[in-house]
């Protein structure tokens, strides 16, 4: 079924035509003619969560899977502004998304209205575009001429002469926006005005689509600057530091190539997913203990790039920021599509080129005279040997409890993982090569970890694990509200009650204040929540119990499950002050 007002089609038709057909829809009233349209439709697959802020996350998690823009429609008023914190993890994290927000006609906003606000340009700075279409005037004109606020017929134009100039400024306005969230890979924002009636609909379309249009991204391929030609043999001391990187973002011949340049270091993170022995992964490990050295300069004047080629997304590792803009690097370049940052104050150079073009094109030559790899390779050697003995012979705490995870998670498993100290301690150990990590970095904020995870799950035929904190977690509780949760889903609850990680941050203060308006101590459980959402429920509070249960939590089972971990948040906290303190002096 087709509703019955122009816009509403223009939009499924055109959505039909690019093959965009991914829908996340939150029920209400206003959006019923897109909604049904959509849903009536066996050409789109069209999911239905109720919570909006839920249901960004939800579609985050689609569009990170399948990398192709993802429909997100909700009713008017306040629902949209819910989209928000989902909307600018998707734009700087780099995930397209198409947010279609209905709304009433503008002779009725600011009237008195029920659920009516200003949806215009409601995301300000974190959304690549915000447009309205323009109303059908052809939609029950009577309503229309009613209002002493209408514009649209002060014309002397003709009613069908109105529309058909309507109708190109959507057809337009819709082809522009959804190309440029594909290509630029970034979320956009349509706000729709519905005048009612709402339900009516038809079987076939009366709108005729006249523009020919199709994804291309092939403008944004530049060939590369000469000047960088010749950077591997000039250079001594290169560092490639990849941010979030999807799967398969460099191939084994690119990571061959790479590896046989004795002047390259390739420094990743737990969300880089690129693997090789070659790699050091655990920027952390290495980094941190360099800073409570007397030593500290002069090793990090010797470990520092000459050049810092950047590749993927946003870094996790506030070390290694903090390094290279102390140590800066003579020239820094960031090779890929996606945005450039000027993360470490040098000024950025952006080589808008894939990085297999890049390095197909640089490593040509190999350069074999530089000791450059064998020191950091000789560094990590000595962390990793000191990192062993410590957990060895700490107590129970969130540092262990990552050692045993780390090498417990099934390689068919995709992780996914809340920011703040989740995602931190994860970068200390290196899981199974065969597992691809996910977070929201974009942003970096703890709401919609489970939400994102769920969506992803849905669209991946790979099982899933998040790997989440608490605060994380009970913020997102909505995240477990729909139909969409497959009995593979797993979730390891890292419960310390409450923010633990500000403990380990400079300034910290152990009295009420801090605990109750910083740190937001607790003391809720899981438990219950697991029983409302028909899961499969444990806690565990000793490494002993932790390992029996992850004997079997990842077994197949008719539900799925939730893994509560409680740990002590002081001793975790000073545990991992003592764990760089014990690297620094090994």
């Amino acid at each position: 079924m087709y509703p019955v007002i122009p816009s509403a089609q223009t939009v499924i038709l055109t959505c039909l035509k690019l093959g965009i057909t991914t829908v996340v829809i939150s029920p209400g009233s206003r959006n019923a003619p897109l909604a049904i349209g959509f849903a009536s439709n066996d050409a789109f697959k069209c999911y239905s969560i109720v919570d909006e802020r839920s249901a960004g996350f939800f579609s985050l998690g689609i569009a990170q899977q399948i990398k192709k823009p993802v429909l997100l429609l909700c009713t008017s008023g306040s629902a949209i502004l819910n989209y928000a914190p989902a909307i600018a993890e998707a734009f700087y994290s780099q995930i397209p998304l198409i947010v279609l927000s209905a709304d009433r006609p503008k002779y009725k906003i600011n009237i008195g209205d029920g659920q009516t606000i200003d949806q215009s340009k409601v995301f300000g700075n974190n959304i690549f575009s915000s447009d309205s279409l323009k109303q059908d005037i052809t939609h029950n004109l009577k309503a229309i001429t009613i209002s002493n606020r209408q514009k649209i017929l002060n014309s002397e134009l003709e009613v069908n002469e109105i529309q058909i100039k309507i109708q190109k400024f959507n057809e337009d306005l819709l082809n522009k926006r959804f190309n440029e969230s594909f290509v630029f890979r970034k979320p956009v924002h349509i706000n729709i005005p519905l005048e009612e009636p709402l339900y009516d609909f038809i079987e076939t379309p009366c709108v005729k689509l006249n523009n020919k249009v199709k994804f291309n991204n092939e403008k944004l391929i530049k060939k590369i600057d000469s000047n960088f030609e010749n950077i591997i043999e000039k250079y001594s001391k290169i560092m490639i530091l990849a941010g979030s990187c999807g799967p398969n973002y460099l191939d084994d011949k690119i990571i061959d190539k790479i590896k046989r340049n004795s002047n390259i270091v390739v420094l990743t993170e737990s969300t880089s997913n690129l693997h090789d022995d070659s790699f050091f992964e655990n920027i952390d490990q290495i980094i941190a203990p360099i800073e409570l050295l007397k030593s500290k300069n002069d090793l990090f004047s010797s470990l520092k790039p000459e050049i810092l080629i950047t590749i993927g997304g946003m870094i996790i590792s506030k070390k290694i920021k903090s390094f290279l803009r102390n140590f800066p690097p003579n020239i820094h370049l960031h090779v890929g599509i996606n945005d450039a940052n000027d993360t470490y104050f040098k000024g950025v150079k952006h080589v808008k080129t894939t990085p297999k073009i890049f390095f197909e094109k640089l490593l040509e030559k190999t350069n074999s005279a530089s000791n450059y790899h064998k020191a950091w390779n000789t560094l990590s050697k000595k962390r990793f040997l000191a990192h062993e003995k410590f957990i060895k012979k700490t107590n129970y705490s969130d540092l262990v409890i990552f050692h045993i995870l780390s090498s417990r998670i099934p390689s068919k498993y995709q992780v996914h993982v809340a920011n703040s100290s989740p995602v931190r301690y994860l970068q200390l150990f290196k899981f199974s090569k065969l597992n691809n990590t996910f977070c929201n970095r974009g942003t970096s904020g703890i709401e919609g970890s489970t939400s994102t995870a769920v969506g992803a799950s849905v669209a991946n035929n790979t099982p899933t694990v998040l790997i989440t904190g608490d605060l994380s977690f009970f913020y997102d509780i909505n995240g477990l509200w729909n139909n969409y949760i497959s009995s593979d889903f797993r979730i390891i609850l890292i419960n310390n009650s409450g923010g633990g990680i500000f403990r380990i941050l400079p300034g910290f203060k152990d009295d009420e204040i801090f605990s109750k308006y910083i740190e937001t101590k607790h003391s809720l459980n899981a438990k219950q929540i697991a029983k409302t959402y028909g899961f499969k429920y444990q806690n565990k509070k000793t490494a002993f119990g932790v390992k029996f249960a992850l004997k079997t939590f990842f077994k197949k089972s008719n539900r799925p499950k939730i893994l509560e971990i409680t740990t002590p948040s002081h001793l975790s906290s000073s545990t991992l002050k003592n764990y760089f303190k014990f690297l620094a002096n090994s």
